[in-house]
């Protein structure tokens, strides 16, 4: 009974602090409850770990984040906008044209149909990844929709993000199997950081709309609008965004499309 009671009050402290929230986002003061939902979050994640588990607690302590995820979502989709192309056009300059590399693949990119459109042609297994014009980020809300047109199943694409150079950035991928993974890129090699698991709110052979909310060291991850995973990692504070797809097979052929490509960004 002290453990439940325990529980009450801090769900009561919750839905305070998330009434708290709410009103500060009415009134534009969108950091302060972008920090308080982000603190409601740990809190309610330090609670599942040190308090003995019961249904009731495990429902509130669930409905508390997901209240605070909402509010962190509408905020990251209210920042202003840093780019936007639904690829009517080439106006952020992405790669287009032909790559042969004869090492990892051979590679075509264009733009057509209000689509980015990528075919490529696997030497050995690769990722390969395109960034557009713009500033560096560090916290952020970015989103495109995307599509595997054909098989192999092993084909994977996605968004990259905080990337600083060729040798440092994160990828958030999924895949023709219904998976969707996260790694980092750094001068040690590739470090899985969520390893490819199975992910019902993927939709292989259809379009799918994938994003990323970075705030400092905490990315949140979505799938059709669908949350799906939080990750936290320091190394990378800030960089640049962009598409990315791969080959895990010699021979393997795909085409993807991309469209709608958004990244938004508190105001400096």
């Amino acid at each position: 009974m002290r453990q439940i009671a325990r529980w009450m009050w801090i769900v009561l402290a919750i839905n305070s602090a998330l009434t708290g929230c709410t009103s500060v986002v009415s009134s534009n003061k969108q950091s302060t409850a972008t920090a308080q939902a982000y603190r409601i979050i740990g809190l309610a994640t330090q609670m599942g770990k040190s308090a003995q588990a019961t249904l009731i607690a495990e429902n509130e302590q669930a409905t508390a984040t997901a209240q605070a995820r909402t509010i962190l979502l509408k905020d990251g989709q209210s920042w202003p906008q840093q780019l936007s192309d639904p690829f009517n056009g080439n106006v952020y300059g992405w790669t287009t044209g032909d790559e042969n590399n004869p090492e990892l693949a051979q590679i075509q990119w264009s733009i057509e149909g209000g689509k980015y459109r990528w075919q490529a042609q696997a030497v050995s297994g690769f990722v390969w990844w395109v960034v557009p014009e713009q500033e560096a980020v560090s916290d952020f809300y970015l989103v495109v929709t995307a599509h595997q047109v054909n098989h192999p199943e092993a084909g994977e694409y996605g968004l990259i993000f905080r990337q600083v150079d060729e040798n440092n950035y994160y990828l958030f991928e999924i895949n023709e199997q219904g998976e969707c993974a996260l790694f980092i890129y750094s001068p040690n090699g590739w470090e899985v950081l969520i390893d490819w698991a199975s992910q019902p709110a993927v939709t292989p052979g259809k379009e799918n709309r994938l994003a990323v909310l970075a705030h400092q060291d905490v990315f949140d991850f979505y799938i059709n609008d669908r949350f799906i995973a939080e990750y936290r990692d320091e190394r990378l504070p800030s960089g640049k965004t962009g598409l990315l797809i791969g080959l895990s097979n010699p021979g393997d052929e795909a085409k993807w499309e991309f469209d709608d490509f958004e990244l938004r960004a508190p105001s400096r």
